[in-house]
C-alpha cells in the first residue's frame, strides 16, 4: 500500500503531528480512504522510571530513536468524486477530538512510559506478542 504525507503540523508541546494518506482505489469508481495520524516521540537514552534500561535498549535497536502515537480512521466505498472531501472530514474529525490531548505538555511523558511498558510486559511472553507490540510503534515510514 502507498502511504504519502499530506501534512505536517508542530504541536504546543513540541512534537509534530504527521497526517498520512493510505487511500486507495478499491474497484470502479470506489474508493477505501484512510487517513494515518502519526506523533513520533523520541525514545529517552534514560528510561522513565520502573522501566528496566534493556526495555530502552531493545527499543532503540528493535524500532529506533523514536516511537510512534498512531491512529488511523477509515471509510470503505466512497464515490470516486467524494474521495478528498472524505479525507478532509476524516481529518477535521481528528483534530477535533485528540488536537488537545497530544497536545498537552504530559503526553509524550505519559505516551512514552505506557508504551515502554507494554514492551517490558511483552518481553516475557514471547516473541510474537513482543513483535507484535514494536510493529505498532514503528512509523508509518518503516
Amino acid at each position: 500500500m502507498t502511504k504519502r504525507l499530506i501534512e505536517r503540523r508542530k504541536l504546543a508541546n513540541g512534537l509534530c503531528l504527521e497526517f498520512w494518506d493510505e487511500s486507495r482505489k478499491l474497484a470502479g469508481d470506489r474508493w477505501f480512504v484512510g487517513i494515518r495520524a502519526v506523533v513520533p516521540v523520541t525514545v529517552p537514552r534514560d528510561p522513565p522510571q520502573g522501566i528496566p534500561p534493556e526495555v530502552i535498549q531493545l527499543v532503540l535497536k528493535e524500532v529506533g530513536e523514536q516511537i510512534c502515537f498512531q491512529l488511523k480512521e477509515e471509510r470503505y466505498f466512497i464515490s470516486e468524486g467524494e474521495v478528498n472531501s472524505v479525507r478532509e472530514q476524516l481529518k477535521e474529525v481528528f483534530l477535533k477530538n485528540v488536537l488537545s490531548y497530544l497536545s498537552h505538555p504530559v503526553f509524550p511523558n505519559r505516551f512514552l512510559t505506557r508504551k515502554l511498558q507494554d514492551v517490558a510486559d511483552k518481553m516475557h511472553g514471547g516473541p510474537d506478542y513482543l513483535q507484535k507490540v514494536l510493529d505498532q510503534l514503528r512509523g508509518p515510514g518503516s
